[in-house]
């Protein structure tokens, strides 16, 4: 079953403004082989922010989503903070890698 990617086109339009990054390029996040993805609630629902290092935009990229059936609905799209980077490369290479 194929995810197809959903988004209301103002905030994407916002995002974009704000933070420089389009919700059609969030594949790029998505799809990554090291993609790490952790659960958040914010106001109150519940939402995953996924990280992964973009070679397109030479840094970590952070994305807020939430998943419903067959649809992942994008919330927000940006760079990672400094903070959220360190932990990133520390996941990479201390968890990402380590046997089951």
């Amino acid at each position: 079953m194929e995810i197809k990617l959903t988004w209301d086109q103002t905030k994407r339009q916002s995002n974009f403004l704000k933070h420089g990054l389009d919700f059609d390029h969030a594949y790029e996040v998505l799809s990554s082989r090291y993609c790490l993805n952790l659960p958040i609630q914010k106001l109150g629902k519940q939402r995953i922010i996924s990280f992964s290092y973009v070679l397109s935009h030479l840094c970590v990229l952070a994305l807020v989503h939430n998943q419903r059936h067959d649809q992942i609905r994008l919330i927000s799209f940006r760079k990672a903070s400094k903070e959220e980077t360190i932990k990133y490369f520390k996941w990479l290479e201390y968890e990402r890698f380590e046997p089951k």
